[in-house]
This record gives C-alpha cells, structure tokens and sequence, in this order.
C-alpha cells in the first residue's frame, strides 16, 4: 500500500468526519424556521464567498482561474453532486432522522458507483467487490423495509435515494471527466452549485437568516460543503471511484454519534441490522482482496510442501 493510496483513503474518511455534520448543523438552523431550501442555498453560496476570498488573494490562483477550464463538465458535475446532492439530503433531514438519511444516501451512492464504474470508467470488480456489493443492497434493503413496515410513505426516504443517486452518478463522472482537486475546479463546483440552487430558493421566497443561524451556517460551509467537498474531490485523484464511496461509509457513524449527541435521534429494530451489513461491505470491499490474497499464498505454500 503505497504513500498515495494511504493518503486517498484518508482524506476518504476525512470526508466522512466533515459530511457527518450535515444532519445535525441543518436540523439545528431548521428550528430557526430557515427552510431547508434557504439552507441548501446559503451555506452553498457561504462556501462560494470564503473560497473567491482565498482565491483571489493569492495572484498564482487567480491567474488559473479562466484557464483551460472544463465549464461544461463542472457544470454537469455540481448539477449532480451540489445541486441535487444538498437540495434534496437537506431537504430529506427535514422528514426523517439523520442516521436514517445518510445511511440510505450513501448506500445508493454505492451502489451506483458500483455499476457506472464498472461501465463508464471500465474498473474491474473482484469476487470480495461483489460480496460487499450484495452486503450492500441487503442492507439498504433493511433499512429502507423497516421505514416501510407501518405501510406509510416516507417522503425522506425517497429524497436520500434521489441525493445518493446525484452524489454517486457525481462521483463516477468527475473521475470519467478527469477533474482534478484543486480549488479551482471547486470553486467552478460551488459556483454553478449557487446558481442552481438560487432558483428553488427564489420560487419559494428569498428569507434572510436570523442572527443565531449565522454561525451554523458558517459552520456547514466550511466544514462539508469546503472541506469535505474537497477532501472528496482530491481522494478521487488517488484511489477508485468506489473505495472513495465506499471509506467515506465512516460518514454515517459519526452523523450517527452527533444525532444521538445533539437530538437523541438512533437507528431502530432491524435498521441496525442494515446499518450493520453496510458497513459490512465497506470492509470486504477494502480487506477482502487481501484476506483472499493471503489465503491463496497460504494455498500455495501448502502444495509446494
């Protein structure tokens, strides 16, 4: 495991730590009647200001600004992984409980990694991918079974799915579109984030946040819409599509964690038996190759006896 690798996968995790802030600072501000529209589109347009600060005080970035920029593949890229990501996750916060909403968003993104990457970006999957793969879906498919067993519709749960389907379908194609990690190409993500974020937030009326959500709102900014987004956006210049996916997993534990902390909010019944399976994957994703490898060096020192 070379020092890159290492890297990716930390910045994977570091990801997940950020992103695992999201249910709490959100459902936080949503007491100060702030929508969660008005919330996706103001820590999104925060983050922009902070990173046009950073950017245009350093002469050696503000020169690469207009260079050899993809804007139609940025374009597409924010669309998916800002625009349908956070409006409809902070949206999803609004109905159901945080752990429910990240375990179920980053299951599909996956699991729509999974399949793309295979496709699209021509990643070959082995025996212990598919194992966690299966792990997966059976999962997701508890957790999803058990928000649906008093047969009432959970309009959260549709939500998570449609943002984990924008965040994985994200994921596969800024890897296809060979976007790099700088704070260029971030800037570019959250800039057409506003942009399409500012039109839902205008058809259900522009609110100004009260004086005790500024600081949450900085503090969603900053850490998952800048810092996670960016540790996303730099694993997937070192690793695979799906092993990013698939370490950022460590994002439901500590969303877990901070919703018990802050809002006594925990996963139920069987639900822990999909979160259990998820998590599952992610370890035969990552150790199972070796496990198999090791098992097969075993295999044959036994023969060569």
């Amino acid at each position: 495991m070379n020092k890159l690798y290492i890297i990716g996968i930390l910045l994977a995790i570091g990801a997940g730590v950020a992103n695992g802030t999201v249910g709490v600072l959100s459902k936080g501000i949503f007491e100060y009647n702030l929508t969660p529209t008005a919330v996706s589109f103001y820590k999104c347009f925060i983050a922009f200001i902070a990173l046009s600060i950073i950017i245009f005080s350093k002469k050696s970035l503000r020169e690469k600004l207009f260079k050899d920029i993809k804007v139609f593949k940025l374009a597409v890229c924010s669309f998916l992984g800002i625009f349908v990501l956070y409006y409809f996750e902070t949206t999803a916060y609004n109905y159901t409980t945080v752990p429910t909403v990240v375990f179920i968003l980053l299951g599909t993104s996956v699991v729509v990694t999974f399949i793309l990457s295979t496709f699209l970006l021509a990643e070959n999957k082995k025996t212990h991918q598919y194992i966690g793969f299966i792990l997966l879906v059976i999962g997701l498919a508890c957790m999803i079974g058990y928000q649906q067993m008093n047969f009432v519709f959970n309009i959260g749960i549709l939500l998570a799915i449609i943002a984990g389907v924008g965040y994985g379908l994200f994921l596969v194609l800024t890897k296809k579109f060979r976007i790099d990690g700088g704070l260029i190409s971030l800037w570019y993500l959250i800039g057409f984030g506003c942009v399409y974020l500012i039109i839902p937030f205008t058809i259900e009326g522009v609110v100004l946040p009260q004086t005790e959500t500024v600081i949450p709102l900085l503090a969603l900014a900053i850490l998952p819409t800048l810092v996670g987004f960016y540790c996303t956006v730099k694993a997937l210049t070192l690793i695979e599509a799906n092993k990013v996916q698939l370490f950022e997993l460590t994002e439901p534990i500590f969303a877990s964690i901070f919703a018990y902390i802050f809002f006594l909010e925990i996963i139920e019944g069987f639900e822990w038996v999909g979160a259990f399976l998820i998590l599952l994957a992610m370890y035969f994703s990552e150790f199972g190759e070796r496990f198999s490898l090791k098992r097969r060096t075993a295999n044959l020192l036994d023969k060569q006896r």
